[in-house]
């Protein structure tokens, strides 16, 4: 067999010698054939083309689209939201009508003024006073107090003109009397009108409390007018018994003298504390 020389001065497989310290030489890669590729191409591909189940798939999400559906949900629920703010708005409203229109059932009032302010004028008339609510009031001041005229009786005269005046005066503090005790009365409807103020639903209710506050004021005037009017009698009254019995001892002495007289005339009667036949004030 003849030797085959490999390079590096070694020998062949087989019998072969080789240099001492030299490996082997590589053997040179095989070469696939090319009828293997296109199969293996196939292969691939028929995977890639046979359908897997959705389990295994993954979504496609289309971003822009997303967004753009997102803004107008987002459009539709503030559109939806605005509606029902102008909703709830709309029935404020109408509570607010409603309760502007709701009033109190009954007001409270001062049924008891007119009978009162009777009742305060009439307390005066009492025995022999003289009151402003007497029908024929003129013709009894005429007749108490005649004014300029003799006297031939002065005590009985002095003792119409004392009672007059007195009865009228107590008459008068009375009056006041009955006013004072309707104090609390009046404090206590004043004290509920503040609490309906408070308490006001709407315009019609506030209306009917300022309503009723205004009555309450002029009720309260027609009793101030009522106590300056019974003041204004006790003046009168006073007034006039002082100015009658001055103009009627005047009127006396002037006839006594007229008459040539230079003490008095004997009288029926003397007042207390003047003596018989002398002129009272002489």
């Amino acid at each position: 067999m003849a030797e085959r020389v490999i390079p590096g001065g070694g020998r062949a497989r087989g019998g072969e010698s080789r240099a001492p310290g030299r490996r082997p030489a590589v053997a040179a890669p095989t070469r696939v054939r090319p009828r293997i590729v296109p199969v293996a191409f196939l292969a691939a591909l028929a995977c890639v083309a046979t359908p897997v189940g959705t389990r295994g798939q993954l979504p496609v999400i289309d971003a822009a689209n997303l967004v753009q559906n997102t803004l107008t949900a987002l459009k539709t629920i503030e559109s939806v939201i605005n509606e029902v703010q102008m909703i709830a708005n709309q029935v404020r409203q109408i509570e607010t009508m409603v309760q502007n229109t709701k009033g109190f059932s009954r007001g409270l009032w001062d049924t008891d003024a007119q009978p009162r302010l009777l009742r305060l004028g009439e307390v005066i008339d009492q025995e022999q006073a003289i009151a402003y609510t007497m029908a024929n009031v003129d013709g009894l001041f005429r007749q108490r107090y005649p004014g300029y005229r003799p006297v031939t009786d002065w005590s009985s005269e002095y003792e119409l003109w004392t009672r007059t005046t007195l009865d009228t005066l107590r008459g008068t503090l009375n009056s006041v009397r009955l006013h004072g005790e309707d104090f609390a009365t009046a404090q206590g409807r004043i004290q509920a009108l503040q609490a309906l103020s408070e308490s006001a639903e709407g315009r019609m209710q506030a209306l009917q409390v300022g309503n009723m506050m205004a009555a309450e004021q002029l009720q309260q005037l027609v009793q101030l007018r009522q106590l300056v009017m019974a003041q204004i009698n006790a003046q009168n009254v006073y007034m006039a018994a002082q100015t009658n019995r001055e103009a009627q001892r005047a009127a006396t002495q002037s006839e006594w003298i007229r008459n040539g007289n230079a003490d008095a005339p004997p009288l029926e009667g003397a007042a207390p504390g003047v003596r018989r036949g002398v002129v009272p004030g002489r």
